[in-house]
């Protein structure tokens, strides 16, 4: 099986079971309106720059704003939300499974690319011009020998060293502009980190705040607080904001049907499953599955 694509002009992509790479360039300007305040889980991980216009969006939980010139590293299984795009935004990037990652020599040990996908840190980076154009002509290279009119001939090989040479490239400009080792939480902020990655991996079954403080060793007026002073939101608000951007994910797959939707997010029935969303989103389950566009709302 081919392991390498490239994103089709209509943002979909086959869905390879191992070491799938995905080239996606402006060519997909006109799809990106389809994907506003529609839910996704990044499949896999990698980058993007901004070559154009703005976007923002929400990476679990957190409102990121990347403009021209930005470098942002998609984080794997994380939850994201296309809040704003502007008219000329464009951009271009790939994303690499970690099974790639594995199979070619970047391992665990030692490696920016797997501390990226775990630290949880990606804010976007200013890269300058040079830094930019390094990483487009790479990525056009790339996508120029994704092309069917390619020699065969050692095209699989190629690809692989091409496609490492671009992700070190782009996880050397993370280590130039982000010092891992420096980097020291307050108790407030760690606090809270361990408190959004608890969320992330608990959302589906917990929805009380009781389990979270318990879990952190913590009281729930201090959760609370702290949360409230690092974030601006109370904790409560985060875990339903987590709920239901997860229920609209699950609302999203045509194959899930409102109850089942209501099982996997374990309420205890359909009916308060639908009172609870509608009190969150202004509408029921039902309408936002009529609502919401079927198929793969994914931007990258």
């Amino acid at each position: 099986m081919e392991q390498f694509e490239q994103k089709k002009d209509d943002g979909s992509a086959k869905k390879h079971p191992k070491e799938t790479i995905i080239i996606f360039t402006e060519k997909q300007i006109g799809i990106h309106k389809e994907v506003l305040n529609k839910p996704f889980r990044a499949g896999e991980g990698g980058f993007f720059i901004v070559t154009q216009g703005f976007i923002r969006f929400q990476c679990n939980l957190e409102t990121i704003t990347c403009s021209v010139g930005r470098l942002y590293f998609i984080l794997q299984q994380s939850v994201y939300v296309i809040e704003e795009i502007s008219e000329d935004f464009a951009y271009t990037g790939i994303v690499v499974n970690m099974d790639f990652l594995l199979q070619n020599g970047i391992h665990a040990t030692g490696s920016e690319m797997f501390l990226i996908a775990v630290s949880g840190m990606a804010p976007p980076y200013s890269i300058n011009k040079s830094e930019m154009h390094v990483l487009r002509d790479l990525l056009l290279t790339i996508e120029r020998k994704l092309q069917p009119n390619q020699s065969p001939y050692f095209k699989k090989e190629v690809l692989q060293h091409m496609v490492l040479a671009v992700m070190f490239e782009a996880t050397s400009l993370f280590r130039k502009y982000n010092d891992i080792t420096a980097i020291k939480l307050n108790r407030k902020e760690d606090l809270t980190g361990r408190f959004l990655n608890l969320l992330q991996k608990n959302v589906k079954s917990e929805r009380g705040l009781q389990f979270y403080a318990t879990t952190l060793s913590v009281t729930t007026g201090h959760l609370t607080k702290v949360i409230k002073q690092v974030i601006g939101k109370n904790a409560s608000e985060l875990i339903d904001a987590a709920v239901i951007t997860e229920a609209k994910m699950l609302l999203g797959n045509p194959q899930l049907g409102v109850t089942q939707v209501a099982e996997e997010l374990q309420f205890s029935d359909q009916s308060f499953f639908g009172k609870y969303f509608k009190k969150h989103t202004g509408m029921s389950p039902t309408a936002y599955k009529k609502w919401v566009r079927n198929g793969d709302n994914n931007l990258f």
